[in-house]
């Protein structure tokens, strides 16, 4: 019995050696295919320092031109076309951290081609006031720009008269400065399109600094009758005084239609007060019985208000280029008829449309320009 339990191992010994060499080679892995050195993933793009700054080709025509509102007592048709730029340098980009430090520059030349009542010849150019300014926005709730609150600061602005009728008039410059908030809500998170808002609320104030409290020309010398009764040369072009002190509510509400497509509305309520004029004036010279005190109206009043109201949609046509279509009234609360005009509508009332380029997403990617987005919006 023990012999035959020797022999039958003796037989299963070479079996058993090449079970287990087959099950160690079916064990080993499998060699992998040679493909080459790995590739480095790609490296995010950074957008320039330049980046949501616009120019702008733009046209204006105003409601009573096309017989759209009311009919005016005079007729005064107007067109104009006009090269915008609004251009941004970032000192700061934090996109993840939402910090953004930038400076701002707002400026235009425009070209009146209708004979209307606020150029003296046909077809004249002239600049619009020019607005700079340093913006500081901070992201204090949200995951991203995308999907969160902003805190907006402008700690400095400033506006300078370029413009022919600022500048004529005496005006220096304005500082000033405003802060604002912004909430941006994506809507139909990965269940449709790309669909977003963005709601706006700012408060700005600045000064005006001027050569004197009512409108002067030093090249104009027109002999006037002063009080006291004597003639006299004097550069005044009119009896009204200028606005020192302006603040400006402003609210705005974009809607973002995927990628090409954007809703914009804003509306803003700027009160001001002009520099003041003296309570009582000695009329003198004229008056036969001699010198007669004249005292300012109890009813005259150095505060006006101005308001503004805008809506268009953007379209953009190509990478780096879009169409607007809009229309925008701006204009003084209490008309030159002594009427109250609504926000909305005024005979200074315009259609407009316009070509814009954005430079920056011409040497960017198109994900990169979806990834980041602009800074807050300006009124």
């Amino acid at each position: 019995m023990a012999r035959l339990v020797r022999k039958f191992g003796t037989a299963l010994a070479p079996a058993t050696l090449w079970l287990l060499s087959v099950s160690a080679t079916f064990a080993q892995p499998a060699p992998q295919a040679d493909k080459g050195p790995a590739k480095p993933e790609a490296e995010s793009q950074t957008l320039p320092a330049y980046h949501h700054s616009l120019f702008s080709w733009e046209h204006s025509l105003t409601t009573q031109t096309v017989g759209v509102g009311d009919t005016p007592q005079s007729s005064n048709p107007t067109y104009t076309m006009g090269f915008v730029a609004k251009t941004r340098y970032y000192l700061l980009d934090d996109t993840p951290g939402g910090k953004h430090f930038s400076l701002r520059l707002d400026a235009g030349l425009y070209r009146e081609f209708t004979n209307s009542d606020v150029t003296t010849r046909r077809g004249e150019w002239d600049f619009s006031d020019t607005d700079l300014g340093s913006v500081y926005g901070y992201r204090f709730q949200g995951a991203a720009d995308t999907d969160g609150t902003i805190l907006e600061l402008r700690p400095l602005t400033l506006s300078l008269p370029t413009s022919r009728i600022s500048f004529d008039s005496g005006r220096y410059f304005a500082p000033g400065a405003l802060v604002g908030v912004t909430n941006v809500t994506p809507w139909l998170r990965g269940r449709g399109p790309e669909i977003s808002s963005a709601v706006r609320l700012a408060v700005g104030y600045k000064r005006w600094f001027a050569r004197a409290t009512v409108p002067t020309n030093t090249s104009l010398e027109r002999v006037r009758l002063t009080p006291d009764g004597r003639s006299l040369p004097s550069d005044e072009l009119s009896g009204s005084s200028l606005i020192r002190d302006q603040l400006d509510f402003s609210a705005a509400f974009r809607l973002s239609l995927g990628p090409d497509v954007l809703w914009s509305t804003s509306a803003a309520v700027a009160p001001a007060w002009k520099y003041d004029v003296q309570e009582q004036v000695d009329v003198c010279g004229v008056i036969a019985t001699g010198c007669v005190p004249v005292q300012s109206s109890p009813d005259d009043s150095r505060y006006l208000v101005r308001t503004q109201f805008s809506t268009e949609v953007s379209v953009r046509i190509a990478k780096g280029l879009s169409v607007e279509l809009g229309y925008g009234n701006t204009a003084n609360q209490l008309g030159p008829d002594g009427r109250r005009r609504n926000i909305f509508y005024s005979p200074d009332s315009v259609f407009y449309a316009s070509v814009s380029v954005f430079p920056h997403e011409l040497v960017t990617g198109s994900k990169q320009v979806a990834q980041n987005v602009a800074a807050p919006p300006s009124l």
